[in-house]
């Protein structure tokens, strides 16, 4: 392995290269096996590295096999280049060829569009490394980024080449400068359009309204859609969302959740589970139904529905459960709707009890705003948030929120890398659809007097855009956004 620092680097022989002891990394994972009509053989790979300076060269060999991959190295360019050949006369096909990007104690972030790409590398100390593809292929699948799918055939005498050029950046908005210049913005209100300033490339887009015109294309649509593009550049495929506004999509989850409560009681409240534990799950995923509702203003339905958290709390806190985010949460927002003892009652009681996990300082802050606009003491809450802020975290996000609700200014820069900067593409490890929304909330938390707030909240407007998008009516991913909402 190689380590970028601001000295010389140091080689080693695994064709990879970390930033720092403990940073990202890039590195090849070349194929695994031979794909061939009657099957497939694995590949037993030999190695061998030289090193001259700043490149490092390390050579590979399986069978007729030969890949080579290396890395131009200095303390503000880094260029990676790798190839694969066959020295066999007959076609080799092979599986996928992947570019593993490793955040490690980082972030990383990356776009695959097949003929564009753009890989990030964020250390935990906040320096921003962008990589901008120049030859080859990326694409993303299920979380892999793929140079090379299965099935690929090696030809005699051709050579496949992926080359990323990157470079030391001073903010993310040199790193988005490596982006194609003619790229569109993908992430849209649904009733605008995307809007393509290349008047004489080829579009196609399935499902799509396309408009042409003598200064490029106008592309309509709903929800995400993909479109191919075509130049001199090569092929592009373009993930693009037509977004709906939060409020929309709150309504339109909301209507589909007032009729399960009506006609399908038990799919918004499922039977009730032996554990504590469990019965917390079960409140959690109903108050996150509850919250839609209440954002949504759909009385009849939130009256039963709260009813239900009500109860549900009560015996959760009989039994020796603790309330989850979204629970407390709902229960602010019924003493908010109705003004009801008994539910403020539940809240104090809940309150009492609190653990630190995902959202649940994000939940904290939305009761202090209840109790303190219902002429409540908020002492209660201060003495939760304390008592959350004692406890360990388990994940990074949950390391952001706390460290954002500090006031901790760092925290607003590993929310960005978090988000991307509002970039194409999507974090590597790839998170689940809440994972993301939670990361939107959590700008709800950043401080008005920061003057990175405003690119912030622009960039979790283009990662909720593209949640609304892919998951308009999913109340859980909604209830997420929703509690950053104030």
């Amino acid at each position: 392995m190689v380590t970028i620092t601001h000295e010389q680097p140091a080689v080693a022989s695994e064709g990879c290269v970390r930033i720092g002891a403990g940073g990202p990394s890039l590195r090849i994972r070349l194929p695994r096996h031979v794909v061939g009509a009657e099957g497939s053989d694995a590949l037993e790979w030999r190695a061998r590295t030289t090193a001259d300076a700043g490149d490092v060269e390390t050579e590979y060999v399986s069978g007729p096999l030969r890949a080579v991959v290396q890395h131009d190295l200095s303390e503000s360019a880094w260029r990676l280049r790798a190839s694969l050949t066959t020295t066999s006369d007959d076609p080799v096909s092979v599986s996928s060829v992947l570019l593993e990007v490793d955040p490690a104690d980082g972030r990383a972030w990356v776009w695959g569009a097949r003929a564009a790409g753009l890989v990030v590398l964020v250390t935990a100390g906040g320096e921003l490394w962008g990589f901008s593809l120049r030859r080859g292929t990326l694409t993303l699948d299920r979380g892999e980024v793929v140079w090379l799918d299965t099935g690929t055939t090696i030809e005699p005498g051709r050579r496949h080449v992926l080359e990323l050029v990157g470079r030391r950046c001073r903010g993310w908005g040199e790193v988005a400068s490596l982006l194609p210049a003619w790229l569109p913005v993908m992430a849209v209100r649904g009733d605008e359009p995307v809007d393509l300033a290349l008047p004489d490339a080829g579009v196609v887009a399935a499902g799509c309204t396309i408009l042409e015109g003598t200064d490029g294309t106008e592309i309509r649509g709903d929800g995400i859609q993909h479109a191919s593009v075509r130049g001199g550049f090569g092929e592009v495929d373009l993930e693009l969302a037509f977004a709906l506004a939060l409020v929309d999509a709150v309504d339109g989850a909301a209507r589909e959740v007032a009729r399960l409560v009506r006609e399908e009681p038990d799919t918004v409240l499922p039977a009730d589970t032996t554990t504590p534990a469990g019965r917390s799950r079960v409140l959690e995923r109903t108050a996150r139904r509850l919250v839609v509702l209440q954002a949504a203003r759909s009385l009849e339905a939130a009256d039963i529905a709260g009813g239900w958290l009500l109860a549900g709390v009560t015996d959760l806190l009989e039994t020796g459960g603790t309330a989850g985010p979204f629970t407390v949460a709902a229960l602010a927002g019924e003493a908010q709707r109705r003004d009801d003892p008994e539910v403020l009652a539940a809240l104090a009681a809940a309150l009492t009890g609190v653990e630190a996990e995902a959202g649940m300082v994000l939940a904290l802050t939305r009761v202090w705003a209840v109790l303190w606009g219902l002429g409540q003491d908020p002492e209660p809450v201060r003495q939760a948030l304390a008592r959350v802020l004692a406890q360990p975290v388990r994940t990074g996000l949950e390391a952001v929120e706390r460290a954002l609700v500090t006031g901790d200014g760092a925290a607003t820069a590993e929310l960005m890398a978090v988000l991307g900067a509002g970039l194409p593409g999507t974090p590597i490890p790839v998170p689940q659809p809440w994972e993301a929304a939670y990361a939107v909330a959590l700008t709800s938390l950043a401080t008005g007097d920061d003057a990175a707030g405003p690119p912030l909240v622009q960039a979790a407007e283009m990662v909720a855009r593209r949640l609304t998008a892919a998951h308009p009516g999913d109340p859980d991913v909604l209830a997420w956004l929703l509690l950053g909402e104030r």
